[in-house]
């Protein structure tokens, strides 16, 4: 009786032992595995140790090892995979007698599950054929219970001078294959809450939003139908405003008296999604159907819910509920925004025509007070000239009232009609090279010849030369008419205002300083809003319907320019302009 050899490793050596063929099969395992040594290009270093052993309990030992590892090895006779010559006794882990399948009374690829017995067969022919000299493959076989099983078969080939055979290592791998199940199913789950969040991210519009989150769920969970109802509590109903699937399956259309607990909305509402089976015709055929329904709420309040249908033989794990909970929250918050967004909308698109008709509303108001306007100024001054008879001191003083007020009103009738034309884009501006001096020096005269009798000072520092700048002639003069009458409004008797130019570079900086009341800090930041006023009390003490600065801050930007308030209550205020050359 010849002796065979054992390849065992040990870390970087590979030893090989002799031993006496004791047990059945032992020298068919050692073929199988120098194969799989040779299949796979292992080398056996020079300085490996050779012992030769004539050892039966190190035979027993090594037999001991292979049949309670988890690898059943099988060596087959012949290539049909139809007579074993050695199985190794753990093949007891899948419940079946290594004797049993030996004698040929129990076929090995009857315990394959028949959809993968093809593909077994597949790769054991690239054996066969010699294409390949070892294979290895995944499937599934039938355990002594009828239990379905995943190995890991590899097949390694031997060929001698007359036949070929082949030897298997096969190891259950059942417990990989369900974590990889439980990991694609993880996978599907965080799949789903990322569509829901970035769907519910990227969408204001409450139909394109339901649509899309219910096409990503319907791909991912593999639906037979789905559809998103939005409660209507006012109405008692919920509408379908999301459907996927055969016509006819879901009503349009879903009353309280059907669902009155899930559509209630209060806070004692279960937010758990929920499931059940019930019939569905489909095409004439009553079939089962699994139906799944999870509500779609913000905070404690229930604004819909989404309806699912599976075939009943799907089953919806625990795992796969908690994250449609977690999808309604986010959906349901999504709508909610939607809706509000929706709202802000429409109020928008109001406030909007209410604009509109305010516009034309001062457009109207303004020519129809100009032209009266035109009228009261016009034989004010006649009378103020004498036209008409002399007036004694009393009636000149309160002509030059009526003159003096008139041009007020003119001016606050302009400013209504500039404002209304620059909304519209319709004002015509013209632009021309300008000296400020000039404009300046017009707009003090101006106010100066208001402001008679108040015994304020008003004063200018302008420098001998000055560039000339591009702009609109009696735009400019009406901001330093405004800015000079605002400070004077705010100036006690006897109080001074001073306008100084600087040049630098690129631009001319104007500052019109006074000692008037100031501004508190706090209203600095809102002066030049629209109909913006310090005092907006009906008891105020100074006049004015807060457009002034408004339409100076519109002069200044339509010139590129920029303008700022410093000022410090008690003391006096300063606005400083700066316009580009």
């Amino acid at each position: 009786m010849k002796n065979m050899s054992i390849f065992i490793y040990f870390k970087n050596q590979v030893r090989i032992y002799l031993f006496q063929p004791v047990y059945e099969g032992m020298n068919l395992m050692v073929t199988a595995l120098k194969s799989k040594l040779e299949a796979d290009a292992m080398y056996i270093p020079p300085q490996a140790v050779t012992e030769f052993l004539n050892n039966e309990s190190m035979a027993k030992m090594l037999c001991c090892l292979i049949n309670n590892s988890p690898a059943v090895i099988l060596f087959w006779q012949g290539n049909e995979r139809k007579k074993l010559e050695f199985l190794s006794e753990n093949i007891s882990q899948f419940g079946y007698d290594a004797d049993l399948l030996k004698s040929g009374k129990l076929a090995f690829d009857d315990l394959i599950y028949p959809e993968d017995l093809g593909y077994v067969q597949a790769h054991l022919l690239k054996l066969i054929e010699g294409r390949q000299e070892c294979v290895s493959f995944e499937y599934r076989l039938y355990d002594s219970s009828g239990a379905i099983k995943w190995v890991s078969e590899t097949a390694i080939c031997h060929k001698n001078e007359n036949d070929l055979n082949y030897s298997s290592i096969i190891i259950d791998i059942t417990s990989r294959k369900e974590t990889e199940k439980t990991l694609l199913k993880k996978e599907r789950d965080i799949a789903i809450l990322y569509s829901a969040s970035s769907l519910a991210s990227q969408s204001l519009d409450v139909d394109d939003l339901l649509n899309e989150v219910l096409m990503e769920m319907g791909d991912l969970l593999d639906i037979c139908a789905g559809g998103v109802y939005i409660i209507d509590h006012e109405s008692r109903e919920a509408a379908l405003r999301a459907y996927i699937g055969p016509n006819g399956e879901y009503p349009e259309k879903i009353h309280y008296s059907v669902v009155e607990n899930l559509l209630k909305g209060s806070a004692d509402t279960p937010f758990r999604p929920l499931v059940a089976e019930g019939t569905v015709n489909v095409g004439g055929e009553i079939q089962r159907r699994t139906h799944l329904l999870f509500h779609l709420h913000s905070k404690e309040h229930v604004i819909g819910f989404v309806q699912l249908t599976f075939p009943v033989e799907r089953k919806i794990c625990k795992q796969s509920l908690q994250v449609l909970e977690h999808v309604g929250k986010h959906i349901g918050v999504a709508i909610e925004n939607a809706q509000l967004f929706e709202v802000t909308q429409r109020a928008y698109e109001d406030l909007k025509s209410l604009d509109k008709l305010k516009n034309e509303f001062l457009a109207n108001l303004t020519h129809e007070l100009k032209t009266p306007l035109i009228s009261i100024k016009g034989f004010s001054q006649l009378l103020d000239k004498g036209r008409f008879g002399e007036l004694n001191e009393e009636q000149k003083k309160a002509n030059s009232a009526v003159v003096r007020n008139s041009e007020r009103l003119k001016r606050l009738i302009d400013s209504l009609l500039y404002i209304s034309l620059e909304k519209k884009g319709n004002y015509k501006y013209s632009f021309e090279p300008l000296d400020l001096r000039e404009i300046i020096q017009d707009a003090m005269d101006i106010v100066k010849t208001h402001s008679k009798g108040k015994g304020i000072e008003i004063i200018s520092s302008l420098p001998e030369q000055l560039s000339s700048i591009h702009g609109d002639r009696e735009r400019l003069t009406t901001m330093f008419v405004n800015i000079i009458d605002n400070s004077i409004k705010f100036i006690h008797k006897e109080g001074q205002i001073k306008v100084t130019i600087k040049e630098d570079d690129n631009n001319i900086h104007i500052k019109i300083k006074d000692n008037g009341i100031g501004i508190p800090k706090e209203k600095i930041p809102r002066i030049f809003d629209l109909f913006y006023q310090i005092d907006g009390s009906t008891t105020r003490s100074y006049d004015g319907v807060g457009l002034g600065l408004h339409v100076c801050k519109k002069i200044v930007e339509v010139h590129y320019g920029t303008i700022w308030v410093k000022s410090l209550e008690g003391v006096g205020t300063t606005t400083h302009i700066l316009l580009p050359k």
